[in-house]
């Protein structure tokens, strides 16, 4: 029966007018399997697996009815329901090597279909892009030289989708494979005694009280509200140094900051007032000079000339604190206290007038000329400057306030120009 499958092969190749090496080149099966097919010479084929397969192409190829051939090759051998090594699974008990066997069962069956379909390991290589290291490993079912199961089981599901072969069945068996390979390990694992020593937990001062899980939640709870309070805590200093708190200002600087104010005008103060305002604290007693306080070493600043081309300017540099009055050309240019360090220049047509309370508290320049102090502490100074000079009024003594009537020393003059 085999001659004649052979012949009908060789008659149809012949009438087709394909040459043997045309055949294998378009099935990709060797020329040395086709001869063996022709020639009915079955036993030269590597299995029973591979004559099917080859038939099978071949038939096709040459446009003969393979399932015909088939049925005759199938009645001359014996029945068989299902492959050996399905066989022997399902009735057998497993041994230590049944890992072993399935996965070199799988390894054939991967390596007859390659064959079979006329590939070599390195095109298989390049058209599913899995190593040929890896694919010879599989075709040898050693599965252990895989990178690990689950990526084998990846590169077997590539590699019989790209043969045609039932790909389901293929990993079915190959998770029967590792099950046994698990129980096979389970069972070389050798038996703990049952002797061990047990560890004895230790168990917190208050865990039959309280669960432990309380204690937990307690603990965190403690530990997120302290670092609520420190962070409000570094926000509120970082604002603080940010926006610092408004400061009452001093005196001296509400004082200095009136000479650039709009000037009311006031009625003139009397002696009486001027004397008050310029008279020690301490009342003297019989018999004795009044002793003005220590005079503030402050340099007298040196007059700036000023962009005005009037016939009077007047440059007052103040030494003391004092109150100072002055009107240029019938208006009233300054009114109020002064401090020491500060200056004020005035410049006029006609003339300027200056009074002041204490006359050791100011220091005039009159057109870039220094004239020294207006007088000595406690005096009541009133100058006027014109074109022509400084007129001098009558100086006005300083009286003394005492229990006891007392001669009131005279002030020396107030050296002129």
């Amino acid at each position: 029966m085999s001659q004649e499958i052979g012949d009908k092969l060789r008659e149809s190749r012949r009438e087709l007018e394909i040459s043997l090496e045309q055949a294998a080149e378009e099935t990709r099966i060797r020329i040395h399997y086709l001869k063996a097919l022709e020639e009915g010479d079955f036993s030269r084929l590597p299995s029973k697996a591979h004559e099917r397969g080859f038939l099978r192409s071949y038939a096709e190829y040459l446009g003969i009815d393979a399932d015909s051939l088939l049925v005759n090759i199938a009645s001359q051998e014996e029945p068989i329901l299902e492959p050996p090594d399905v066989v022997a699974a399902q009735v057998e008990p497993r041994t230590p090597k049944d890992s072993q066997v399935v996965f070199e069962s799988l390894g054939d069956q991967l390596r007859g279909q390659r064959e079979l379909l006329g590939f070599s390991l390195q095109e298989v290589e390049r058209n599913i892009h899995i190593r040929q290291q890896y694919l010879e490993s599989l075709e040898a079912g050693k599965i252990e030289d895989l990178p690990s199961p689950v990526q084998g089981r990846g590169m077997l599901q590539n590699y019989a989708s790209f043969l045609s072969l039932d790909v389901d069945a293929i990993l079915l068996k190959y998770a029967d494979g590792l099950q046994a390979q698990l129980t096979e390990k389970r069972a070389a694992r050798p038996v703990e005694s049952d002797t061990k020593p047990t560890r004895r937990r230790s168990r917190l001062p208050l865990a039959g009280v309280i669960p432990g899980d309380w204690i937990l939640r307690t603990v965190l709870i403690i530990a997120v509200l302290a670092f609520v309070v420190w962070g409000v805590i570094q926000i509120n200093s970082i604002q603080a140094a940010i926006n610092p708190a408004e400061t009452i200002p001093p005196i001296a600087e509400a004082l200095q900051s009136t000479a650039g104010t709009e000037v009311v005008e006031s009625p003139q103060p009397t002696e009486t007032a001027l004397q008050e305002e310029t008279l020690p604290a301490a009342v003297p007693g019989e018999g004795t000079e009044v002793v003005p306080p220590p005079v503030e070493e402050i340099e007298p600043e040196t007059p700036v000339p000023t962009e005005s081309d009037a016939p009077v300017q007047v440059y007052v540099s103040v030494l003391r604190r004092a109150w100072m009055r002055v009107s240029v050309d019938g208006d009233i240019e300054f009114e109020g206290r002064v401090i020491p360090g500060s200056a004020y220049s005035f410049s006029g047509e006609f003339q300027i007038e200056l009074l002041t309370g204490n006359g050791a508290a100011l220091q005039v320049f009159f057109n870039g000329e220094d004239q020294g102090v207006m007088g000595v502490y406690g005096e009541v100074v009133y100058e006027v400057y014109t074109p022509e000079g400084i007129l001098l009024p009558t100086p006005t003594n300083t009286p003394l306030p005492t229990n006891t009537p007392a001669a009131t020393p005279t002030p020396p003059e107030t050296p002129g120009p």
